[in-house]
């Protein structure tokens, strides 16, 4: 039996030059496109960032004006500036506006700072302050709102007001003690006593301040009664003598003792 003869593969044709040429041409046309594509890419990635590096550089612009809004007396747009000064001349994006609040609050009447940017070189500034009704333990203030503050910076001097009431008590007692202030007042006035002041101590006993810091001692009971035991004889006995008394004690069960600033002399023994 013969044998099966094995089938002769044909050799693969090499490509021919000009076949290989072609192939590294477009080779070459394709690398060449992606690096172009990149160039124009970088390019315009350049362009863009120089183009916002220059108009960055354009909002630089120092601060020039610090407008304030809430000005009063107690914090004056001119202090406002002035506390501001190192944020002048500053650009105005680099102004640290947490850091400018915090400074305006270190001056105790502020409530309330708030700070913004208005493009191209202005900060605005609005603040709010404390609204003190009334002085405690002499060098505080009472505030509207029932909290006590202690005032520094440029209104230091409006706690020497003499308009405001003088008011003294345990911590914690102030609005107790503004209230019951409003509720003496009254009828004080309405025997030309002017109430300057009230005072409690540890124990809850009251002492009314009038003008010419004569006190009136009201004990810790019975306060109205008391104060009408005074009132109703003060026009015919007292009146007009208050510069001449120093204590007015109310603390009896029936009237009251006066301490005089000067205790009249007394009279001489006849011989």
């Amino acid at each position: 039996m013969a044998a099966a003869s094995r089938p002769v593969q044909a050799r693969p044709k090499s490509p021919s030059l000009r076949e290989q040429w072609d192939a590294f041409a477009q080779m070459a046309i394709r690398l060449l496109t992606v690096l172009f594509n990149w160039a124009i890419t970088f390019a315009l990635l350049g362009m863009l960032g120089l183009a916002g590096w220059a108009f960055w550089q354009k909002l630089q612009v120092p601060v020039a004006h610090v407008v304030v809004q809430g000005a009063t007396p107690e914090a004056s747009a001119d202090w406002v500036r002035r506390d501001l000064s190192a944020a002048i001349s500053q650009d105005i994006w680099q102004v640290d506006l947490n850091a400018v609040q915090a400074q305006l609050l270190k001056n105790t009447w502020l409530t309330r700072a708030d700070v913004r940017r208005v493009w191209p070189d202005t900060l605005v500034v609005q603040i709010a302050i404390h609204h003190p009704i009334a002085r405690w333990q002499g060098d505080q203030l009472l505030d509207s709102d029932g909290s006590v503050f202690q005032p520094n910076g440029m209104s230091r001097g409006l706690a020497n007001n003499e308009a405001l009431p003088n008011l003294s008590g345990p911590d914690g007692r102030q609005w107790a003690v503004w209230e019951r202030y409003l509720s003496l007042k009254p009828a004080l006035a309405a025997e030309g006593l002017e109430m300057t002041g009230l005072i409690e101590n540890s124990r809850g006993s009251l002492d009314v301040m009038v003008q010419g810091g004569t006190k009136i001692r009201l004990g810790t009971e019975q306060i109205e009664s008391r104060l009408q035991r005074l009132l109703d004889v003060y026009q015919k006995t007292l009146v007009g003598k208050l510069d001449q008394i120093a204590v007015i004690d109310l603390r009896y069960t029936n009237g009251f003792a006066v301490q005089w600033r000067n205790p009249p002399a007394a009279p001489k023994k006849k011989k």
